[in-house]
């Protein structure tokens, strides 16, 4: 059962979840938020917001770890908790697309700063 689920309500998720500490990225335009994503489904990703901001409607969302881009669609937020819907995902470690360019960018600088430390 999910902790946000009242009363006899099931957890409303189609797939199982994956529980995750991994470090991420919101991206909308020029701005980034750091985010810690909490958990993963093949549908949907909850992230915690290191800052206190309401993240745009749709935004993409860097996996560092991963290296995953998701276009995601804001589906709700609690205080620092977001959920959002999946969309489409980038595989960064290969090719990608134009539109993941900044991500896979944002990725390869993470891995880089790994690296060296």
């Amino acid at each position: 059962m999910s902790k946000y689920a009242s009363g006899g309500e099931g957890d409303r998720r189609g797939a199982p979840r994956l529980a995750t500490q991994r470090a991420g990225k919101l991206l909308s335009g020029t701005f980034a938020w750091d985010c810690v994503i909490r958990d993963v489904s093949e549908s949907g990703i909850r992230v915690q917001m290191l800052a206190g901001v309401a993240p745009p409607a749709q935004v993409q969302l860097v996996d560092l770890a991963a290296g995953l881009a998701h276009d995601v669609q804001l589906a709700w937020q609690r205080e620092r908790e977001v959920g959002f819907k999946i969309l489409k995902s980038h595989d960064l470690r290969g090719l990608t697309h134009a539109s993941a360019r900044t991500a896979k960018n944002l990725w390869m600088a993470s891995q880089a700063r790994l690296s060296v430390s």
